[in-house]
């Protein structure tokens, strides 16, 4: 493992299940990354031990089933997405000690998010109406946001025990998440979460996305270039935003965890939070 703070993990193409960010390759402990990518008429069956699992449909078809306690707890259900940017998704709150069981008929992406966990909350399918979406910030720092499975206090709160799951979108050129934002220790200012990124980009040729992350206390700048679709970055600690190049869109799908809860507390860069208040200020412009 390198001396860096983040890591930047790129997908190894693998069809069915692969294992993207774990503790053995990350400086993550609580926070693990996967993805299914399965071809038209392929079945996946997978038993979940030790951890609950955020499923979030990117791409395709899926019809999906979960075992737990001894009964059907989704009993195929069924969704499909076209485009992340324009979509609300589709997914699934999967516990430990269950089986789950995808099929498609024309081939999907799924990716996930897990924490380890031992005892989950009921199995849970999320349909795009039971998506809260909403479009805060103005001028470049204007986004688009999806809570899936949210924070106390947010959107479908209380369905898993341990992972928070969401989406942004940006405006072509925008940033999502600036000023940057941490959760890197437990006081009255933050809550300690780690958190995944992972990502999308549009554009008609050659845009790509910078990931940026720092701590102003240790002095550390890292930067993360997103070419294409087929990457994640791990984000144990620091400050943390990320932003399109002019022309290009960012699809940005993001999940926390952590030891202590799931409460959500940020704190943000002390040299630009005035920004937050600004925002609101010329929320047209």
């Amino acid at each position: 493992m390198s001396n860096t703070r983040t890591s930047l993990h790129r997908f190894e193409g693998k069809e069915s299940y692969e294992r993207v960010i774990t503790k053995d390759n990350s400086k993550l402990s609580f926070l693990g990354f996967d993805r299914i990518v399965l071809k038209p008429g392929e079945v996946i069956e997978k038993d979940i031990v030790g951890e609950e699992l955020g499923l979030v449909l990117i791409e395709g078809d899926m019809t999906i089933s979960v075992e737990w306690k001894g009964s059907k707890a989704i009993d195929a259900m069924t969704g499909q997405r076209k485009s992340v940017f324009k979509e609300k998704p589709y997914a699934v709150y999967v516990p430990p000690a269950s089986k789950l069981k995808i099929e498609t008929k024309n081939g999907l992406e799924i990716r996930i998010f897990c924490a380890p966990c031992e005892e989950g909350n009921p199995p849970y399918f999320c349909a795009p109406e039971n998506v809260d979406e909403g479009t805060p910030g103005a001028m470049n720092m204007k986004r688009k946001y999806r809570f899936i499975f949210g924070p106390p206090g947010q959107n479908n709160d209380g369905v898993t025990r341990k992972l928070i799951v969401g989406e942004s979108v940006s405006i072509p050129g925008g940033w999502i998440g600036f000023p940057a934002h941490r959760h890197d220790y437990e006081t009255h200012e933050e809550t300690e979460l780690e958190e995944v990124f992972s990502f999308k980009v549009y554009g008609p040729r050659g845009g790509y996305i910078i990931q940026h992350s720092y701590d102003l206390d240790d002095r550390w700048d890292e930067f993360n270039v997103i070419e294409d679709d087929n990457c994640a970055v791990a984000l144990p600690k620091g400050y943390h935003t990320s932003l399109a190049v002019p022309g290009c869109v960012e699809y940005l799908l993001w999940g926390l965890a952590g030891d202590k809860g799931k409460d959500y507390v940020l704190k943000f860069d002390p040299r630009l939070d005035w920004i937050c208040e600004a925002e609101n200020l010329f929320p047209n412009f």
